[in-house]
C-alpha cells in the first residue's frame, strides 16, 4: 500500500510541473443532446348526412317527416358522407343495409311482377363510390331480411381517394327512391330501416403501399373480424 501511495504522489508531482513549466492544457469540448419527439397520429371519421339531417321532423321522433308514412316510388332525400375527423390521412369504405321483402311489386304501366324477394329501396352511387359487391343478411332463424352493399371512396380503377383531415368524401348518393310495391302486404306502418356503417383506414405502410379497394378492405375485414363475404 505504502508503494502505490507513494508512485502517486509522484505522477501527481511530475503533473503539476508540466502545468508550471509548460502552461495550462485547454480542451476543447462539446456535448449536444437531440430529443426527437413523436406524436401518435389518429384515423377517426364522422357518419354525416345533412341533408336528411336538416328535413322537419315535427313530432321529434328522428326520423324526417318526410320519411314517414311513405308511398310507392315516393323519393326521400339521403346523403351520406363521411368525414375525416382524424390527424392522418384514410381510405374511406360504407355499407349500406336494405331491407328486402318477399313482395309484389308494379311496373311503370300498372302490370304486376311475380312475388320474389326485393330490396324496398334503390338509390344510385355517385361515380366516386367503386362497388364492391353484396351479402344477404338473414335473421335469426335463417330468413333473409335484407341486402348489404359495399362500397370504396375510389375511381373505376378500384384505386382508393385519399381523404385527408378535415375533408369530406363526396355523398354515396343523394336520395333512395322507395319500390313500386304493390298494397295490402302486411307492410303499412312498419318500420323499414336503411342502415349504414362508415369505415376508414390509413393510407400509409398498407402492404407494400397498395391502394387496391379490395385488398384494402380484406385488412379492414381481418383487423375487425368481419365475416360479411361480398360478391358482384
Amino acid at each position: 500500500m505504502k508503494n502505490n501511495k507513494l508512485k502517486s504522489a509522484v505522477i501527481i508531482g511530475a503533473m503539476a510541473v508540466l502545468a508550471v513549466s509548460g502552461g495550462i492544457l485547454a480542451y476543447f469540448t462539446d456535448t449536444e443532446e437531440k430529443v426527437n419527439n413523436f406524436t401518435v397520429g389518429s384515423i377517426e371519421i364522422e357518419l354525416q348526412e345533412p341533408a336528411w339531417e336538416s328535413k322537419p321532423d315535427a313530432d321529434g321522433n328522428g326520423v324526417p317527416d318526410e320519411a314517414e308514412n311513405i308511398l310507392p316510388l315516393q323519393t326521400i332525400t339521403k346523403d351520406p358522407r363521411v368525414k375525416n375527423t382524424g390527424n392522418n390521412d384514410a381510405y374511406m369504405f360504407l355499407t349500406v343495409e336494405v331491407p328486402c321483402k318477399n313482395v309484389i311489386t308494379v311496373n311503370a304501366d300498372g302490370t304486376k311482377n311475380a312475388q320474389a324477394m326485393t330490396e324496398l329501396y334503390q338509390f344510385t352511387a355517385d361515380a366516386s363510390w367503386y362497388y364492391l359487391g353484396k351479402c344477404p343478411v338473414n335473421d335469426g332463424e335463417g330468413n333473409q331480411v335484407a341486402v348489404k352493399h359495399l362500397y370504396a371512396y375510389a375511381n373505376d380503377r378500384r384505386a382508393c381517394t385519399t381523404v385527408s383531415p378535415e375533408a369530406s368524401t363526396t355523398p354515396l348518393f343523394q336520395n333512395v327512391t322507395f319500390v313500386n310495391l304493390m298494397e295490402g302486404q302486411g307492410l303499412d306502418g312498419q318500420p323499414l330501416e336503411i342502415d349504414i356503417n362508415a369505415y376508414a383506414i390509413q393510407t400509409s405502410n398498407l402492404d407494400e403501399g397498395t391502394t387496391d379497394a379490395m385488398n384494402i378492405w380484406k385488412i379492414i375485414t381481418n383487423q375487425k373480424d368481419i365475416t360479411d363475404v361480398f360478391t358482384k
